[in-house]
């Protein structure tokens, strides 16, 4: 009985002065500041032992350098192994008119294939990329 009464009589206490101040930084990184606002995440695969996240990242208006003053993309794909502590790296691609995942294509332990439609509504192709914690290839 004597320790839960000391219990609620500290545990208040602790709480109130047992967390650490909080750092708060605004970052000046401008590139971080806008993939982090504006990138659209259009794929994920977290099997085996690799998470897969592939985002699409507007390039601004008229980046399409056509008379419809489109926007293009850059792909940007987010690797990570599952870990306490794991490797982790964003490949960049780009630019895309329009892009839309298509599908996985190759799922491997370390490693993932996928497809990218890109282009024109009346001139779509279709890009195969290869991806791994190292690098990010094109097929």
């Amino acid at each position: 009985m004597k320790i839960v009464v000391l219990l609620l009589l500290f545990a208040p206490m602790y709480l109130m002065h047992g967390q650490p101040d909080f750092k708060i930084q605004k970052s000046g990184n401008e590139r971080l500041i806008k993939a982090l606002n504006n990138a659209e995440q259009i794929a994920k695969n977290n099997e085996n032992y690799l998470s897969v996240r592939v985002y699409k990242l507007d390039n601004g208006p008229g980046s399409a350098e056509s008379e419809s003053c489109e926007v293009s993309h850059n792909v940007l794909v987010a690797v990570s192994e599952f870990d306490t502590a794991p490797m982790q790296n964003v490949f960049e691609i780009g630019p895309f008119i329009n892009p839309e995942f298509l599908s996985w294509s190759e799922v491997k332990e370390y490693e993932r294939s996928f497809l990218i439609e890109y282009g024109d509504y009346d001139n779509r192709k279709k890009k195969g990329l290869r991806v791994n914690i190292d690098n990010l290839k094109v097929y």
